[in-house]
């Protein structure tokens, strides 16, 4: 692996809790997902034979309708209507990471009924700001359309609800840090009147850059500090993205057309957690898991399961809506770690993080 793919391997851990390394990386083959899913009638027999996950009540008014021609007996377990391989420990919160980690039990109690987070309080105008982080190579964050949007019920992007551009230079006001091959630069943004209490979506792209969304993007009213929300989006250059086809063993890029889904499994005090298991209901090639090096993890062919980091990612997913979950065990039983609706895109990266149950998903 030459200099510059190994600086993408490293980068691609770094999305801010929306990470793909997956994608740039030998265990995204099919041998790492234990089969593939798609094609069939979308038969929702392969259901019966799965036990359902404890505390998936929020989730039953909206069950999925998955595909089952790749759910083999390695599948145990349903989050409504989410087949999920059975996990392989006890589920356990990171510890030495240097972020997202924490101490003690893992939190699973805002999926309980009797502890639900409580409905979403008064929307209030707030102003998104941060800085565009650049997700993988580059040196400057410049040239990046950063775009706001609702969500539909079937995770489609909304109406907009507002955008900027970077400006082609940012030297004044950009925040530098000095990476591999240069002193980078990325460059502030600020996004006025974007509603809290709202399931939200940002997307970035622009002329250097890959369509990426990040979902489950919220804003609680009671965080929010002189009008404004810190919230940092993550910008992917086209070029980075080719290389996903030189540093795969597949030798062949993501089907054009098609895309991904990646991100983390927190729990409810939004602490990474360890064998953790996620998968989504639609047509994949593969699903992965990561090792713990938080300075470069690659995908660990033998794995089951989340790291320490929390990393899972699915590569190669056809268009449309898809829904995403995950579960873990808990003294001997499997618990719900979260449910989301997401809708893929031809050639992007969709992103989604569990951080517990949202207070929008209480039933």
């Amino acid at each position: 692996m030459n200099a510059r793919s190994k600086s993408l391997s490293r980068a691609l851990a770094a999305l801010s809790g929306l990470v793909l390394p997956c994608l740039a990386l030998a265990a995204c083959s099919d041998s790492s997902g234990g089969g593939t899913t798609g094609g069939g009638e979308g038969s929702v027999a392969c259901l019966d034979t799965l036990t359902v996950a404890k505390n998936a009540e929020f989730c039953q008014a909206t069950p999925s309708t998955p595909d089952c021609d790749g759910v083999t007996g390695e599948y145990k377990n349903q989050v409504c209507g989410v087949p999920l391989k059975q996990p392989p420990a006890e589920l356990a919160r990171a510890t030495d990471v240097d972020e997202f980690g924490g101490s003690g039990p893992p939190d699973v109690s805002c999926f309980a009924a009797a502890t639900y987070p409580p409905p979403p309080g008064p929307s209030a105008p707030v102003t998104l700001r941060g800085h565009a982080r650049i997700f993988s190579n580059g040196c400057e964050s410049n040239d990046v359309t950063i775009e706001v949007f609702t969500v539909q019920p079937d995770g489609q992007l909304g109406q907009s609800l507002g955008s900027v551009t970077t400006p082609s230079s940012c030297e004044e006001d950009g925040e530098i840090t000095e990476v591999e091959d240069c002193d980078r630069i990325e460059c502030a943004y600020e996004i006025a009147n974007v509603p809290s209490e709202t399931p939200l979506a940002v997307k970035t792209s622009g002329p250097l850059w890959q369509d990426l969304i990040a979902y489950n993007v919220y804003v609680p009213t009671s965080q929010i500090v002189d009008g404004a929300f810190e919230y940092d989006p993550r910008a992917l250059a086209q070029d980075d993205y080719g290389l996903i086809a030189q540093v795969s063993p597949l030798g062949r890029p993501i089907t054009a057309g098609n895309g991904a889904v990646a991100g983390e499994v927190h729990d409810c005090g939004d602490v990474r957690l360890r064998n953790a298991v996620a998968d989504v209901d639609v047509f994949k090639r593969s699903l992965t898991y990561f090792s713990s090096n938080e300075d470069n993890p690659l995908p660990d062919v033998n794995a089951l399961a989340t790291s320490q980091l929390g990393l899972y990612a699915v590569l190669d997913v056809v268009p449309g809506p898809a829904t995403v979950a995950a579960a873990g065990l808990v003294n001997g039983e499997v618990v719900t770690l979260g449910h989301h609706q997401v809708y893929i895109y031809p050639d992007t990266v969709t992103s989604l993080t569990f951080r517990g149950l949202r207070p929008t998903q209480v039933p």
